[in-house]
């Protein structure tokens, strides 16, 4: 009953902040009831909740990242309400517009200026990197998108004991390794490619995707 009176606390403190230069992210696991306001109905709300919930309430330039152990899942333990299975949550935030920069703005443009620049040099020193349990596809016409690595041993497995494609499609410059690689791919995972318009119809005309 303790956790059930602190989560609505929270949505309450969650929808006062969101007007200013917070993210804020509530996360819950197990069975919930959550008493609260509905923004957009502007009604008030009662929800059930179970397993692994999350409400954000973003800004603009902020994403959250959720890893879950692919092999494992989310499995979650009444007896000690405990969840297993999530590798990683992690939230960024980039630049954003606050009332605190409006007002530097109006005081002093070029510091405003310098200081977005700043940050936004700041976010782009590392780059994007991939969690140590994501890998990309090997694959020119990879984008770029993380896929565990249980994934590619099973994109491996399919390409090493195919033997249905027996040949690339006319037009397409690959080799039948790379088509192979290419379909299975495109089976499992087509948001993590980025493809010709040829390479996009011979694959639709080869998967019936």
């Amino acid at each position: 009953m303790k956790h059930t009176c602190i989560i609505p606390l929270i949505l309450i403190l969650a929808f006062i902040t969101c007007s200013c230069s917070h993210n804020p992210a509530v996360f819950t696991v197990g069975k919930r009831t959550n008493i609260g306001f509905d923004p957009g109905q502007l009604t008030a709300n009662v929800s059930w909740t179970d397993g692994l919930n999350i409400v954000d309430v973003p800004r603009e330039n902020s994403s959250w990242e959720l890893e879950v152990d692919e092999g494992m899942g989310l499995q979650f333990d009444p007896a000690t309400n405990t969840l297993k299975g999530v590798r990683k949550i992690s939230r960024k935030t980039g630049v954003q517009i606050t009332g605190y920069l409006v007002d530097l703005a109006v005081a002093a443009p070029e510091a405003a200026e310098a200081y977005i620049k700043q940050a936004a040099e700041l976010q782009t020193v590392d780059g994007v990197k991939l969690s140590p349990h994501l890998v990309t596809l090997p694959l020119p016409q990879s984008n770029g998108t993380g896929i565990t690595k249980l994934t590619l041993a099973k994109l491996k497995e399919w390409v090493s004991s195919d033997t249905t494609i027996t040949s690339v499609p006319e037009g397409l410059n690959m080799s039948l390794e790379d088509w192979k690689w290419l379909v299975a791919a495109y089976r499992e995972c087509p948001e993590c490619l980025g493809l010709t318009a040829e390479e996009e119809a011979a694959l639709k005309a080869a998967t019936g995707k």
